[in-house]
């Protein structure tokens, strides 16, 4: 499942700082309350981007959670390089759901952003069964969800992302069958109108609905609730 994040770990962050801008205001929300002494389990942390908003917005520490070793040695290049980071940020490698015994006793907030998709019903209700047991009676977590209609072009079923980094500007094209639950990504570097390079990577991805992840918590005592645009918030009340 993480083979593909070795191929696009060098583009990553380039088109993920839009998406955890606007996750912002919800991380805040939802963890600006919590001390120095809760812990925020932080489920797929990749580079470290989300990891880097959830210390700007909350005194919590963060056990950062990541399978892919090239995302995680961004990673553990952020946390050790953002002063004081590395005294709050604990860098775990593992999966969900097979790896979640690393993370030990209980926690006090959750993070599942823009990885859900990677994981089948199964291994999301192995996930969910985890939380219910770990989550603290008052703890929350943040998950990211799609809607059944993610406004990408119909005619291409693509979408496609600029970011211009010093001469180049750097193309993302997305493509998402979902009759295969499968992503491509083709990333390309121009220098004007010249293409220097191209690389192509596709994985597995399901787009998960707020329905489809009520249905899934109806076996645990964890409820969930839309607070944003594709954002919820789960927790026992």
């Amino acid at each position: 499942m993480t083979d593909h994040y070795d191929q696009l770990a060098e583009f990553h962050d380039l088109f993920m700082v839009e998406p955890w801008e606007k996750l912002r205001p919800s991380v805040a929300s939802v963890f600006s309350d919590l001390t120095s002494d809760a812990v925020i389990a932080e489920i797929g942390a990749g580079t470290g981007m989300g990891t880097l908003v959830l210390a700007e917005e909350s005194s919590a520490r963060v056990m950062a959670l990541e399978p892919n070793q090239v995302m995680r040695t961004a990673l553990m290049i952020r946390v050790t390089t953002v002063p004081g980071l590395d005294e709050r940020v604990t860098v775990v490698a593992g999966s969900a759901p097979d790896d979640l015994g690393l993370l030990k006793g209980s926690i006090d907030g959750f993070v599942c952003a823009h990885m859900l998709g990677h994981l089948d019903r199964p291994a999301r209700m192995k996930l969910f069964a985890w939380l219910d047991r770990t989550l603290s009676d008052e703890g929350l977590g943040l998950v990211t969800f799609q809607l059944v209609d993610p406004g990408w072009d119909h005619t291409t079923n693509e979408v496609v992302e600029t970011r211009r980094v010093g001469e180049y500007e750097y193309r993302a094209v997305h493509h998402l069958d979902t009759g295969k639950d499968m992503f491509s990504t083709r990333y390309e570097v121009w220098d004007g109108d010249e293409m220097l390079r191209s690389v192509g990577v596709e994985g597995v991805w399901r787009p998960v609905t707020l329905d489809e992840l009520e249905a899934e918590l109806a076996g645990t005592s964890l409820k969930i609730r839309q607070i944003a645009d594709q954002v919820a918030a789960v927790g026992r009340a």
